[in-house]
């Protein structure tokens, strides 16, 4: 899952070379978006 993510950051990389590569930085696969910012996923307590 993880090289699916960063193949398609590089991809990003590419085709949209003028993009702020720090805040490319900022991505992972495992963040979520929550009232349009990008927030670190957590998951909900199972209990």
């Amino acid at each position: 899952y993880d090289t699916g993510f960063q193949f398609a950051l590089e991809q990003l990389k590419i085709v949209f070379p003028d993009l702020d590569e720090s805040k490319l930085g900022k991505l992972d696969a495992l963040n979520k978006i929550v009232d349009g910012k990008l927030v670190p996923f957590a998951p909900v307590d199972a209990a």
